[in-house]
């Protein structure tokens, strides 16, 4: 069946509704969307802003191919190599949203509230409720920190502006900017027209920023949704004789009863297998977008690692500021890894964990029919269980990953701090 928002409330999806209507998110995937030339409008547009965006930027560099009046520092290389990977990766993320958008589309499935019809199953939606309510505070966290970072972003290179206009035409040097693109023009006219290079970084980093957004928003809720349907099917299992058998014991307690719940098995079995087949749309759909994003979220952090190495060793003074965004930026990269990390490994650990809720219901007192279908979704979910989201083919995505992803950042760093204490780098 394919998703329809029209027909759901937003107290019956487990995403938050509200939120997805601000950012627009229905209208990417929507497939009875406005559409001119037989494509959805939105992605015209959206295709549109990215030429515009990748034109801007493709000249913003090139001053790296002829002679520049003046020089820029390892700062300025660090914000120009942050902003053209944030939006390669925005570019793939899109690209992929918009060709594979009637699978995602039938993904979105997997976040209604009723999405498992078995009566076992509807009657542990509670676990729902509570994990949309965590899902709802950690995207409205990410947001408000996204937006904090940004701001502070963008009303940096305004007080360094103000703060050292003198000294900056005095030295003949540019006026610092957001990223810093270094267009090829000469100095003065970019001091006096710093107003317009302003706007346009300013409108990179905005378009940036909501995309980045909008899929991060996207990605996490889905996680989500994975997480609790599963956490639903274990403990429907763990408690799918319990409700028999103490009717059973209050009737004759010395009696030993064997229950049929064939047909109950069967229809978590059911739910299980529909679940399951929405986690692997997830794993062909996410795959190439969750490998781009942890590959350049691991290279971002080790370049800041690196960065922040040669400024606090080098003996060259730095503006706080500068600093200021590059901690900000540094931290940013480091929880969206990590969270990346977390909820992989939520979503393996929950898809196991349904084998122990399979071993931990009373399959002692089932008659042999019952436990020929249990034994059925064992064997059913031993095979679930090897779907996993890999980066190579022997390395899962997990906390083990982050944790290399850090380990290789403490060498990198032992490694700078060792050769600026032997050859006293500047």
């Amino acid at each position: 069946m394919a998703f329809d928002k029209s027909v759901f409330e937003f107290n019956e999806l487990f995403i938050h509704f509200k939120l997805f209507k601000l950012f627009h998110i229905f209208h990417l995937f929507d497939p009875n969307c406005k559409k001119l030339w037989n494509f959805n409008v939105y992605h015209l547009a959206w295709y549109t802003i990215y030429c515009v965006i990748g034109c801007t930027i493709t000249f913003g560099l090139m001053g790296y191919f002829t002679e520049m009046e003046d020089e820029f520092n390892i700062v300025n290389h660090i914000q120009i190599i942050f902003c053209n990977l944030s939006y390669y990766l925005c570019l793939v993320k899109s690209i992929t949203f918009f060709y594979k958008a009637n699978d995602i589309w039938n993904l979105l499935n997997v976040t209604r509230i009723h999405f498992m019809t078995s009566t076992q199953c509807q009657k542990h939606f509670e676990i729902l409720h509570k994990y949309r309510k965590k899902l709802i505070k950690i995207t409205t966290y990410i947001i408000i920190f996204a937006s904090t970072i940004a701001i502070q972003w963008f009303l940096c290179p305004l007080l360094m502006m103000l703060l050292h206009k003198e000294h900056a035409n005095q030295s003949n040097q540019r006026f610092e900017n957001i990223i810093n693109l270094q267009f090829p023009v000469t100095i003065s006219y970019y001091n006096n027209n710093f107003v317009i290079f302003y706007i346009i970084e300013l409108s990179i980093m905005l378009f940036l920023l909501y995309m980045y957004l909008l899929s991060e928003i996207f990605f996490i809720s889905l996680c989500f949704a994975f997480i609790a349907q599963y956490e639903v099917i274990k403990i429907t299992y763990e408690n799918v004789n319990s409700e028999l058998n103490s009717k059973n014991n209050n009737e004759n307690k010395n009696d030993y009863h064997v229950s049929d719940c064939f047909d109950d098995l069967a229809s978590i079995m059911k739910d299980q297998q529909k679940l399951f087949e929405k986690l692997k749309l997830f794993h062909s759909t996410y795959k190439f977008i969750i490998e781009s994003c942890l590959v350049l979220y691991s290279g971002l952090f080790i370049i800041f690692i690196y960065a922040s190495a040669v400024i606090f060793t080098s003996s060259e003074s730095k503006s706080m500021l500068y600093l200021i965004k590059l901690i900000s930026a540094f931290g940013f990269a480091f929880i969206i890894l990590l969270l990346l990390c977390y909820l992989f490994e939520r979503i393996n650990n929950n898809v196991e964990s349904v084998h122990f809720g399979m071993y931990s219901c009373n399959w002692t007192s089932m008659n042999l029919r019952s436990k020929q279908m249990l034994l059925l979704s064992m064997r059913l979910n031993n095979a679930n269980e090897l779907l996993m989201m890999k980066i190579t083919p022997r390395k899962i995505i997990n906390l083990q990953f982050f944790n290399s992803v850090m380990i290789t950042c403490y060498n990198i760093l032992s490694a700078m701090l060792n050769i600026s204490s032997k050859y006293k780098i500047k």
